[in-house]
């Protein structure tokens, strides 16, 4: 079936109107020439494309003219990689917007490379791009960004990429939207001497767990659920498009500055060893973050959207706490089987209760009985909105006092200034493990919920935040 456009007659009594300030006669004439409901909408919302003058599919974007220009393009550039090349077609012909463009990116492009971080199954480096990225223009023409500073996620062991890995990095694409909580993938390049292949990623400056241990004593509980409120936003996208993270923790939270507290999900899609096959995978390999991985995952089901929000309700735990779950001791079979018992992390520190309920629903044994993301974000927004507004005889702000109060005098310095020996700090068990891997425990008990007070706590799970140590031995993430 052919394509619906605007004829040549239609076209020439539109082209003069600004589809921004139409008056009244031209929204008058303009429902009357355009038929078709998808083109009328297109127009008022978009205008008409400076090229081939139909209706633009997005702000400043005519997804047909600017496919053809990437199919004109590909003659020029290879991977060397069949299943990457056709990866990358496939994305560029069906990018909706110049934030949902990923190309092959030669190495030699890059300067001022760092290491940064190494993960479970990447090593995260900072570089410039000379070049930049892709962006549309106001005549609706592409052009490059200029230089940028990105984030190289080299994949270990990914010489033998797979396409079943690329079909999970496309998630990154597809949850990407005008004013995203999630990181932007601008392409793939390959190290030429390793020949690992390498992830094109926005660079944000730390994970959530940098940005905790350097600010949280500064935090309010505004900030708090203010970044909340974003990360179950960004959930909310990804669960909007039928996906799941698969690998939702700290680690791949990334924050801004210290000054800053936007959040940022990424790692989309890249839970797993690059070279991992289907038929490897079809034996349920488990990989992930013990601590923020649900009980019934632990124990050999499917991973699903609730299975995220677990790992939401951990996060946080975290934010609210400052400190890592279970960070004093082994992350083993030990504590997965008493997570599956129901063993949560467990704090002196005090949090309003409203927030408590929202934590205990998201870690629910049960994963029908814990939230959809836009519940939890709805959820979230209202207590953020309350203290925002200034309610005073909201049941948050009253809780919120209560719990600043409390804390004060359990000598935890929530409400002074930063200084230099303010950081929040802490020693984790050398078996503490906040990388993602394989986790293979077998004969796990049925989860369940349960009593805490009869649950045995390690020394984190009741912390008496006076006996904290300033000098981190942290480095995880």
């Amino acid at each position: 079936m052919d394509e619906i456009k605007l004829s040549d007659d239609v076209i020439e009594q539109i082209k003069d109107f600004y589809y921004k300030y139409s008056t009244e006669e031209h929204e008058s004439l303009i429902d009357k020439l355009i038929t078709d409901k998808e083109l009328k909408e297109r127009y008022k919302k978009y205008g008409l494309c400076g090229n081939c003058k139909q209706p633009n599919t997005h702000y400043e974007w005519c997804r047909p003219c600017i496919s053809n220009y990437f199919q004109q393009n590909f003659k020029n550039w290879t991977s060397g990689n069949h299943d990457i090349d056709e990866f990358i077609q496939k994305a560029q012909l069906k990018a909706s917007s110049d934030n949902k463009i990923i190309e092959w990116i030669e190495y030699d492009k890059f300067e001022d490379v760092e290491y940064l971080a190494k993960g479970g199954f990447g090593t995260v480096f900072k570089a410039v791009w000379k070049d930049g990225p892709w962006k549309i223009n106001r005549s609706g023409q592409l052009e490059r960004e200029g230089e940028t500073k990105v984030a190289l996620k080299c994949l270990h062991n990914s010489q033998d990429i797979t396409a079943e890995f690329l079909n999970e990095v496309e998630s990154h694409i597809l949850v990407r939207t005008d004013c995203s909580w999630l990181i932007q993938c601008f392409g793939i390049t390959k190290d030429p001497k390793t020949e690992n292949f390498i992830m094109i990623m926005e660079l944000k400056e730390g994970s959530l767990r940098q940005h905790l241990n350097n600010n949280f004593i500064s935090l309010d509980w505004k900030k708090k659920l203010f970044a909340l409120q974003g990360i179950a936003y960004g959930l909310k996208e990804i669960h909007n498009e039928g996906l799941i993270h698969h690998d939702f923790h700290c680690g791949n939270i990334l924050s801004g500055s210290d000054s800053d507290i936007y959040t940022s999900i990424t790692d989309l899609g890249l839970c797993q060893p690059a070279n991992v096959k289907s038929s490897q995978n079809s034996n349920k390999k488990i990989y992930g973050v013990l601590p923020y991985v649900a009980p019934e995952v632990l124990r050999g089901n499917e991973y699903t959207q609730k299975s995220d929000i677990y790992g939401f309700g951990i996060i946080a735990y975290e934010f609210c706490t400052g400190l890592p779950p279970y960070y004093d001791i082994p992350h083993d079979e030990f504590l997965a089987m008493k997570i599956c018992q129901g063993l949560r992390p467990k704090s002196n520190y005090k949090i309003p209760q409203l927030i408590v309920d929202i934590i205990n629903q998201c870690w629910d044994a049960d994963p029908l009985k814990r939230p959809n993301a836009v519940e939890l974000r709805e959820s979230i927004e209202k207590l953020y909105n309350d203290i925002d507004d200034n309610k005073v005889d909201s049941v948050i702000y009253r809780q919120v006092k209560e719990a600043d109060e409390i804390n004060k005098k359990a000598s935890f310095p929530v409400q002074l200034p930063l200084s230099s020996t303010s950081m929040l700090s802490y020693v984790t068990h050398p078996q503490a493990v906040y990388t993602s891997r394989l986790l293979d425990f077998k004969n796990l008990p049925q989860p369940k919920n349960a009593n805490n007070d009869d649950l045995e706590y390690s020394v984190s799970l009741s912390v008496d935040f006076t006996k904290l140590d300033i000098n981190s031995k942290d480095e995880n993430n």
